[in-house]
């Protein structure tokens, strides 16, 4: 008989720990948990915010023991897990992989458990790749039909990783661990509407997704139980969201414990889409190489699912940060103009020189194109056209320690936090495997938070 996924995810994600994982593996755990709070600390800003840490105040009370970074309050777990992820997934810069960002569903979920179980540094990174791992394994084969079944990958894959991640720090045997899985399953929930509509509510999905994975930990703990077949059943998550012809499950376990696909995941120079890296940057140097006010018209080809992506080739009218940041017209534009894109730019829907350019930008499905390798094409004035091809693809942007140091300090100087701030962080997530608790961590988080607050 052949072994049952579930439950082999969840024996591994349950034996997880330090000393079996390779040193690679563990320095991609510490580079996730840097880029995931510094992401989250460059977002405190964003609206809504206070109106949401409100809600969950009349939801949960105001008495909690565990950290609310959006202002340094203390909240019920759920409730702090769920301000967090819409913190971390407000400005949509989060991790990467083609099966979604884990990172602002697990991440909160984890912190929040674990600050308020006591929780050693050591404890969190094992929980990191744990929910990871589970998470990546179960969507990298299943994202593409889920998400062009309307569904969306990060949420729904991510309330998973959230379980296991949360399972790990209650330390539950491998059978625990499955029922909180399969629990979790019942909740895995997020549409990709509001793209269509250009709406904001996307960090939300996170928000709910990070609550449902640990209370489904939570319950599996108490001893409530579920099913082993919650992915693979006639009824189960992988035909539900997916297609009845195929086998997502071939590879589900392959190489478990030997082949780690969380070192696949990636991140975002700039806020907005994972298929806009290479256009954005490949506007920003095109403009080095061509005057600004010689372009008649510009081309975008993508890969025809990135190109048919919901909202990718939108161009206007510009209301809503969603709006512009999945719209590729708005995020050449503003590299063209400006040489990058920030979270402040994307909310300039009104400017003539961008909207003038994203009038002359059109997206192109071409199926010679890889995914994330992007060709611009531009057309000037005088008949000729210059070309620029991303040759680097998800490799350009792999999420290393060195890479996460970059960008934390990058984000922090954006938002006028002092670099000593930054500097504290970075050190306390290099050695956060030998820390007893994450008080320190999240201090250093809060502090981040003051500064933005008195600034």
């Amino acid at each position: 008989m052949l072994p049952n996924p579930l439950r082999e995810l969840a024996r591994f994600s349950s034996l997880t720990s330090l000393a079996s994982l390779p040193a690679s593996v563990v320095e991609k755990a510490r580079a996730l948990l840097l880029y995931g709070v510094g992401v989250g600390m460059a977002s405190v800003g964003a609206p809504g915010l206070t109106r949401t840490v409100a809600a969950l105040r009349a939801d949960y009370g105001t008495d909690g023991a565990a950290t609310c970074l959006i202002d340094g309050s203390r909240l019920a777990p759920g409730a702090a897990a769920f301000a967090n992820a819409v913190l971390f997934h407000a400005r949509i810069q989060d991790d990467a992989h083609p099966a979604g960002h884990m990172g602002t569903v697990i991440l909160p979920a984890a912190l929040a458990l674990a600050e308020t179980r006591g929780c050693s540094g050591a404890q969190l990174l094992e929980a990191i790749v744990s929910g990871y791992e589970v998470a990546l394994r179960i969507g990298r084969d299943h994202a593409r039909d889920l998400s062009e079944r309307g569904f969306r990958t990060t949420p729904i894959y991510g309330a998973i990783g959230a379980a296991a991640a949360c399972a790990r720090l209650l330390a539950l045997d491998a059978e625990h661990t499955m029922n909180a899985l399969s629990l979790t399953t019942h909740a895995t929930a997020g549409l990709r509407q509001f793209a269509d509509a250009g709406t904001d509510e996307y960090p939300y999905q996170a928000g709910f997704a990070a609550r449902s994975g640990m209370t489904s930990a939570l319950l599996a703990a108490e001893g409530i139980e579920g099913t082993d077949s919650a992915l693979t059943g006639r009824a189960g998550l992988f035909r539900a969201y997916g297609r009845a012809d195929k086998d997502y499950a071939s590879r589900l376990v392959d190489r478990l414990g030997t082949h780690y696909e969380i070192e696949r995941v990636t991140y975002k120079p700039y806020p907005g889409g994972q298929f806009h890296r290479g256009v954005i940057r490949g506007f920003a140097e095109l403009r080095e190489r061509v005057p600004r006010d010689s372009v008649e018209a510009a081309q975008v080809h993508m890969h025809p699912f990135e190109a048919d992506y919901l909202g990718l080739a939108y161009k206007g009218p510009f209301h809503t940060y969603s709006q512009a940041f999945f719209s590729v017209p708005f995020c050449a534009a503003l590299a063209w103009q400006h040489g990058t894109v920030t979270f402040a730019g994307l909310h300039r829907f009104d400017d003539p020189e961008i909207l003038s350019f994203v009038a002359r930008t059109h997206v192109v499905s071409d199926e010679s194109r890889e995914r994330y390798k992007p060709l611009l094409r531009l057309t000037l004035k005088n008949g000729s056209t210059v070309e620029w091809l991303d040759t680097a693809g998800e490799k350009g942007y792999d999420l290393s320690w060195s890479a996460a140091t970059t960008m934390i300090a990058a984000l922090y100087r954006e938002f006028n936090c002092p670099q000593a701030s930054c500097d504290a962080l970075i050190e306390l997530v290099q050695r956060i495997d030998a820390t007893e608790t994450l008080v320190p961590l999240l201090a250093a988080a809060n502090l981040a938070v003051r500064g933005q607050i008195e600034n």
